[in-house]
């Protein structure tokens, strides 16, 4: 596998040798994983651009700090006390410093956002208290390795549905233009075309790592985690589940959205546009090789790469006879859906039927809307919502043009006596989705995994 990432990266050193570097919460939890940090760096004299998360939990019992911020944000924002929250933030970022002997203590920063919290807390935005998080860190993980600290705001600009503004990379590549000096830069947030701090969704430092990598043409990210890599199945569901070596960007997508949670699924689209490497680490350890995510298929020794599902979906049917022959049932359909803001993940369909999988939660709250407004517009036979669905997707190259594979797949469901409600395979053939009961996830992943692994 090793030589597999030689072979990426030697077709990215013509452009630029650096590595970009994304440290996750848990990695940046305390002292001791910024000394794990500061030594993978300088393992690598090519890693010289570093993205990190807020603190993560150091154990179980303990809130993340950005779970912290939020609660901080809710109390101030209704005039209530926050010290309790507040004062836990405080701690954590204390004993880092402590305990890695820095001066900085981050007390004006601290002392300052505490004094608008309790006299203007309108004058904070939400995203701006929450990314303070990844901010601060930032700034003590710069000083602990002698590097540049560098904002993510403005430096990362996008619009209201997070598209990139095409300044942005032009500004990366020239604020991060020095290929000798080290940056540290905050992980998750960026600034909004009105100017405003905002932030990504949650997993969002993934995100900056990529699009960073994107902006200097990196020739490989890395994406250190507390995990060595990706598993082809949940291990809290299968038990001890192969590792993968390699997947390529197509894959990796599918994976992601349906659950797999190594990687944000939208980390993608800024390596794979310029065909840069993604290596997921372990940051405690090290020395494992991780998984390569790269721009081309792999020979497959399995035919499936991996198997992940996600739940909490719901399905809306429509019958009508003779609806093949009605033009424009489908777009007016999908219009009715727009209108109300819900976006669907699939719409299989028949000759007097189609079926619209949607969010179950963004669908209830304008459930009574949706259904009144498609019986008004396409006077269908029949409509009903089935909640409950969970999405099973079973995805990789191995599976193209291989003769058997949904046949070993719905043997493996059937005997399992899981009753599969939805089917759909794109023409591509790397990925083959079902719809099954949510109470069935489990089992279904269970039985797929086993079908093709064992």
């Amino acid at each position: 596998m090793r030589s597999k990432l030689r072979g990426l990266v030697a077709q990215k050193e013509k452009m630029s040798q650096r590595i970009v570097c994304k440290f996750g919460g848990s990695s940046v939890a305390d002292a001791g994983q910024f000394k794990k940090i500061k030594a993978i760096v300088e393992s690598d004299k090519n890693r010289k651009v570093i993205v990190v998360s807020a603190p993560g939990k150091r154990n179980p019992k303990e809130t993340k700090l950005t779970d912290l911020l939020y609660s901080t944000y809710d109390l101030a924002s209704k005039g209530l006390d926050f010290s309790t929250p507040w004062n836990l933030i405080r701690q954590r970022y204390d004993e880092i410093c402590k305990d890695l002997g820095l001066e900085d203590k981050l007390t004006e920063d601290l002392d300052s956002l505490e004094e608008k919290l309790k006299n203007h807390p309108e004058s904070v935005s939400t995203d701006f208290l929450v990314s303070r998080g990844e901010f601060l860190c930032a700034r003590l993980m710069a000083k602990f390795l002698g590097a540049n600290f560098v904002d993510s705001y403005p430096l990362i600009t996008f619009d209201d549905k997070y598209r990139i503004a095409p300044k942005t990379y032009e500004e990366i590549a020239k604020t991060l233009g020095d290929e000798n000096q080290l940056y540290v830069l905050p992980g998750f947030y960026g600034s909004n075309l009105r100017g405003e701090v905002k932030t990504f969704s949650r997993g969002g430092s993934d995100i900056t790592g990529a699009i960073l990598a994107n902006g200097i043409d990196a020739a490989k990210y890395e994406n250190w985690t507390d995990v060595s890599g990706m598993l082809m199945a949940d291990p809290r569901i299968v038990e001890n589940p192969l590792p993968i070596e390699y997947v390529s960007y197509r894959e990796i997508r599918e994976l992601a959205y349906s659950g797999a949670s190594v990687l944000h699924d939208e980390s993608i689209a800024p390596c794979r546009a310029k065909k840069i490497p993604i290596n997921i680490r372990n940051t405690n350890r090290p020395e494992d090789a991780g998984t390569i995510i790269g721009p081309t298929p792999e020979s497959a020794k399995l035919p499936i790469t991996g198997v992940a599902g996600r739940k909490g979906f719901s399905m809306i049917y429509i019958e009508k006879s003779m609806m093949n022959k009605e033009v424009g049932f489908g777009r007016r359909v999908l219009a009715v859906l727009e209108s109300e803001g819900l976006s669907y993940e699939l719409c299989p369909s028949a000759i007097d039927s189609m079926s619209i999988v949607v969010d179950s939660k963004a669908l209830d709250a304008v459930q009574d809307v949706v259904l009144e407004d498609i019986t008004q517009q396409m006077r269908p036979d029949r409509i009903k919502i089935f909640p409950g669905i969970a999405l099973i997707a079973t995805v990789g190259h191995g599976m193209t043009n291989k003769i058997g594979v949904a046949a070993t797949l719905f043997t493996a469901l059937a005997e399992s006596k899981v009753n599969v409600r939805i089917i759909d395979q794109g023409s591509s053939q790397i990925n083959i989705i079902t719809g099954v009961d949510e109470s069935d996830t489990e089992k279904a992943i269970k039985a797929i995994y086993n079908a093709f692994v064992k």
